[in-house]
């Protein structure tokens, strides 16, 4: 079920470079999400109105409280980024579809940049009959977080060079037989064929318009047609996805 609803905040730190938190609180709709959902996002402030939402996946849900994870990168997140406690904050979702849960599974995650928020909800709602590891990559130390093994470009945080040099041997080494993604599309690209013919989900990124599948402004090649990012995705089976023609 997707709400339209304006809420206070609850929650607003700044998380060191260009990231903060937002978090919300209201138990209904706690309740509908899903690890692999989002919600377009709007500052409710003054001058507002005009502005487009922001399509942002859900970082956590614990009790009746929602958070977010967000990259600031133009006008639009900044507005988010400035929110104080008790500040409106309009809210579109949970949107899109969710990570298939396993079990009793080897389980490789993978996340680049402002993908780590999707994963890191998924990591907290992985059963424990499953032995998991998570990678995450970024360009320099302002752009990892909490994990398993850290990749930076710049190598000024963890192992220097990109998080899928560090997926090929864990692969190998560790048995993995699923395998969990989402972050920049070139990345993606290379670890889906780092993976061949294991069961991958990856959650992909797209700009979005409306973000409910009017516009079909964020369709991908999938199986023999297209399907759109915000209403059959965001999360695909890698296998199924024409990665030529992204």
């Amino acid at each position: 079920m997707i709400r339209y609803l304006t809420l206070p905040v609850h929650r607003s730190e700044s998380i060191g470079g260009n990231y903060c938190l937002l978090a919300v609180r209201d138990a209904g709709l706690a309740a509908l999400c899903r690890p692999g959902m989002f919600f377009e996002l709007k500052s409710g402030a003054a001058g507002q109105d005009r502005r487009l939402f922001k399509p942002v996946s859900i970082y956590k849900v614990q009790s009746d409280e929602i958070a977010f994870l967000i990259k600031v990168l133009g006008p639009g997140t900044q507005a988010l980024q400035v929110l104080e406690p008790g500040a409106p904050l309009k809210l579109l979702g949970p949107l899109g579809n969710a990570f298939q849960l396993v079990k009793d599974s080897r389980v490789l995650l993978v996340s680049g940049g402002v993908g780590y928020p999707p994963l890191a909800y998924l990591r907290d709602k992985l059963d424990a009959s499953n032995e998991f590891t998570f990678l995450h990559g970024g360009n320099c130390r302002d752009d990892v977080f909490p994990c398993d093994d850290v990749w930076t470009v710049d190598g000024s945080s963890g192992r220097q060079g990109l998080v899928t040099e560090g997926a090929v041997q864990l692969i190998r080494d560790k048995g993995i037989n699923v395998v969990y993604s989402c972050g920049p599309l070139p990345m993606l690209k290379a670890l889906a064929q780092i993976v061949g013919p294991i069961l991958h989900y990856v959650s992909l990124e797209a700009y979005m318009a409306c973000g409910v599948g009017v516009c079909h402004g964020c369709a991908v090649p999938v199986g023999e047609g297209y399907q759109r990012v915000c209403k059959e995705g965001p999360v695909f089976d890698a296998s199924l996805i024409r990665w030529g023609e992204l």
